[in-house]
């Protein structure tokens, strides 16, 4: 006994399978609408971060890597933490995100340096006080655990608007 598919079913049956990958192409092509209750990530750039920081603003870069898919869950953690959500969308902070395992291998040299480990990963948090000097503070994956994102957003936003004290000589 021999099974036969007639056209006019077969050619439903290819255009149902043509329909599904076509879904499953778009469920991957489409971003993710941002849930409310988490940090919106703007895309590093370094000229959108001298910007920033010369209007005052505290930046704070996420630094992951996609080779290590912890470091995506470590984003995600702090993200969605309901006090450093709000200490964020209280301050004038932008929030930027990297993948250095996107980058040329020379800008990834680079990025290292912020780090002291072989894995640079975490956040920066950089900021510009009145004498225009940048403040950088660096957080490690460990440091994220360990709650100090938010102790260290604190501090460098009370340096970063510190007014400045120069000293002045008066003659003899």
């Amino acid at each position: 006994m021999q099974t036969y598919i007639r056209p006019t079913r077969l050619a439903h049956l290819t255009v149902g399978v043509l329909i599904s990958l076509a879904l499953v192409r778009l469920y991957f092509l489409v971003p993710f609408p941002k849930k409310p209750d988490q940090i919106e990530w703007t895309p590093y750039s370094l000229v959108d971060i001298h910007k920033d920081l010369e209007e005052g603003k505290l930046v704070l870069l996420s630094v992951k890597a996609n080779w290590d898919l912890s470091t995506v869950w470590h984003e995600h953690f702090y993200s969605e933490d309901p006090a450093v959500l709000n200490l964020v969308r209280s301050q004038p902070i932008t929030c930027y995100n990297i993948d250095i395992g996107e980058l040329p291998h020379q800008q990834f040299e680079a990025w290292r340096g912020y780090f002291d480990s072989l894995s640079p990963l975490g956040v920066i948090l950089l900021a510009q006080n009145s004498n225009h000097e940048i403040l950088k503070r660096v957080i490690t994956t460990e440091g994220i655990y360990q709650q100090q994102l938010i102790p260290e957003i604190k501090k460098l936003r009370r340096l970063q608007t510190e007014p400045a004290y120069s000293v002045t000589y008066l003659g003899q």
